[in-house]
């Protein structure tokens, strides 16, 4: 099912295009949070706690849906990778959370409008990180999925 990811996304055979690798960073990421799970990592440090602390569930559930809180705000600043790793590993999320959104993400919309400096220093941000990591990141994904066919398929729409 996750191989199809692109299929069922695009609802068009784009695996070998440029929208095709967001089925190749789907599977990457799920495989990485199945190998975790299946090697016996429990999230959250909950199997560390004493008896004590065992019997004090409910500072537990605030950690766990505090972490789960932050990660939905490093969702919200376009930071996804962090985010699905910060569930698992609580201070990922909190760089996410902490540092400036993406230009294009929702809290960017929402808290930069009216703050052109705020807006400035997001989009360098993003255009320094983009092209310091696009190169090796690229490789990385047409080493695990395969490099894209450049040439468009008979009858497709032109990419943007």
């Amino acid at each position: 099912m996750l191989d199809e990811f692109a299929l069922i996304l695009h609802l068009d055979d784009v695996y070998w295009s440029e929208q095709g690798r967001k089925s190749v960073e789907v599977v990457a990421v799920t495989a990485a949070l199945v190998g975790l799970v299946l090697l016996g990592f429990v999230p959250f440090g909950v199997n560390d706690l004493s008896e004590n602390e065992l019997q004090d569930r409910g500072a537990a559930i605030s950690t766990v849906a505090g972490n789960f809180l932050i990660a939905l705000l490093a969702l919200a600043k376009g930071k996804a990778r962090l985010a699905i790793f910060g569930v698992i590993v609580p201070l990922i999320a909190l760089i996410g959370a902490v540092r400036l959104a993406r230009p294009g993400s929702a809290w960017a919309k929402r808290f930069y409008r009216n703050r052109p400096r705020a807006r400035a220093r997001s989009s360098l941000r993003a255009y320094r990180h983009d092209r310091r990591w696009s190169g090796p990141r690229r490789k990385l994904e047409d080493w695990i999925g395969g490099r894209p066919d450049p040439t468009p398929k008979p009858g497709a729409a032109p990419r943007p």
